[in-house]
């Protein structure tokens, strides 16, 4: 049998496709890779938050509705609702989550009017908090492309996810940002493998039920927050125990706030116990009426 694969052809998307196409081949099954292009490839130089929502999914997992792919890979953080008939069918363990900034410097170091680069919304908001003084230019790309702009010191330094760097085999100096400063997007570091319910079986022996479940409680609050992966919104949940403990932070750029929870609860319970209360802080600070 051959199982073929959706997703984009950014090498960090190979990368991730490699990871399950190693684990279908030592069990005997052949695999391809089918290339997809998506809206957030054709308008790579428009910021993200002004494309809309589904920039990175929507087109790939359309490949596996047609017939054209049987699965789905996508960096789960990117991945928005799923259209009928499709599910999440596996998420291999977590990679850090962290945000880093790959610099000369740490961020309490830059120097005033340094120039930094990154495409996110929720990471230009939280760095206008922390240093208003530095200035927020917008980067797009692959992190290969980001990597290349700042070593030809377009940017003084730049943001993105740790993640991608070790997947990718990339060794720069960097710089990893405290998770209350810069609460990652959520499902940061989680690859996704979606298809259709009846292939969970093939998948059972890669999914990690740890990474499953605090996926699932970060995914709770994008709900009870609103948005998307293209919003000032950051979550983070981690397993203790028996307790999922976690944290939520939103920004308008001029004000942060932060949340947190620990509880011993479904991941969706966990979820909305945390967006409610983040919520609560976004109405006390003036965010939301």
């Amino acid at each position: 049998m051959k199982v073929r694969i959706a997703a984009r052809g950014s090498r960090l998307s190979v990368k991730q496709v490699e990871t399950v196409s190693s684990y279908l081949n030592s069990r005997g099954y052949e695999t391809e890779f089918i290339e997809v292009k998506t809206r957030a490839d054709l308008f790579s130089g428009t910021p993200l938050h002004e494309i809309g929502k589904g920039v990175f999914d929507k087109e790939v997992n359309e490949a596996v509705l047609i017939g054209k792919a049987d699965l789905a890979v996508h960096s789960m953080k990117d991945l928005s609702v799923l259209p009928e008939g499709l599910k999440i069918l596996a998420t291999p363990r977590r990679e850090n989550p962290s945000d880093v900034l790959v610099s000369d410097y740490e961020l309490q170091e830059m120097p005033a009017g340094s120039k930094i680069g990154t495409g996110s919304l929720r990471r230009t908001n939280f760095l206008k908090v922390l240093r208003p003084d530095l200035q927020v230019i917008n980067l797009r790309g692959n992190v290969d492309t980001r990597i290349r702009k700042y070593l030809t010191r377009e940017y003084d330094g730049i943001i993105l996810a740790e993640a991608g760097l070790v997947r990718l085999g990339i060794n720069v100096k960097r710089y990893e940002l405290d998770v209350h400063d810069f609460t990652p997007e959520a499902n940061q570091g989680i690859i996704a493998i979606v298809g259709r319910p009846h292939l969970t079986e093939l998948l059972k022996e890669l999914n990690d039920e740890a990474t499953m479940t605090v996926a699932r409680a970060e995914r709770e609050v994008v709900k009870v927050i609103g948005g998307g992966c293209h919003s000032p919104l950051g979550v983070l949940f981690q397993m203790e125990d028996d307790r999922l403990t976690g944290i939520a932070s939103y920004s308008n750029g001029i004000r942060r706030v932060s949340a947190s929870v620990s509880v011993m609860d479904s991941p969706e319970a966990a979820g909305q116990a945390l967006g409610r209360a983040l919520l609560k802080e976004m109405k006390n600070a003036g965010l939301i009426s």
